[in-house]
């Protein structure tokens, strides 16, 4: 049977070098897989209709993006890869609230059978942000590290409940990204 994992990490968990280490196992195991970025994948749907950038397409209104969405959810259904891995966020941080990163309706049609969400201490996740000088960071308070954790959690757990996908929440330790990346193999059974 095959997988569909979904996981996600807020900014600074180190999960892009622990997927990055992961792939690198899976590689080596002859494990066939492919991974799709999902805010990605939405960005060359949204290409094939003219728009150039996540700028840009962050501006479309919200049922064009619902679109989008669900154009990148079926494109990743449709692989034959035996595990299909689905990098992206539980949630999106806006001036206005969250939003989800993997609403019911895009479950629907990815069906993942497993989540997983990256964690570290919050601490360390906000040295990670400051230290990180390819990417530009928000830095957020301590306070608010442990509200986007919080509700990255509650997402993926929300998302567990209306799938049946197995959740798991894996902490990504400081110098331990090796660790992480066997655990999430040893939990899909690989």
């Amino acid at each position: 049977m095959s997988k569909l994992a979904i996981i996600g990490g807020i900014a600074g968990v180190g999960k892009t070098t622990v997927l990055n280490i992961f792939y690198e196992k899976l590689k080596s195991k002859g494990t066939d897989f492919d991974v799709f970025v999902y805010g990605t994948v939405m960005l060359e749907e949204a290409q094939k209709a003219g728009i150039k950038d996540r700028d840009e397409m962050r501006k479309l209104p919200y049922e064009r993006q619902v679109e989008l969405q669900k154009l990148a959810a079926e494109r990743i259904a449709s692989s034959k890869a035996f595990l299909k891995v689905v990098d992206t966020h539980f949630h999106i941080p806006t001036p206005f609230g969250y939003l989800p990163g993997i609403p019911m309706y895009i479950a629907s049609i990815l069906k993942p059978t497993h989540l997983f969400l990256i964690t570290a201490p919050p601490e360390l996740i906000i040295k990670r942000r400051m230290n990180d000088q390819t990417r530009k960071r928000e830095i957020i308070p301590l306070e608010k590290v442990k509200e986007e954790i919080e509700y990255s959690r509650m997402y993926m757990i929300s998302l567990s409940n209306i799938t049946g996908a197995l959740a798991s929440e894996i902490v990504n330790e400081e110098g331990k990204p090796e660790a992480t990346a066997e655990e999430l193999i040893k939990r899909l059974d690989i």
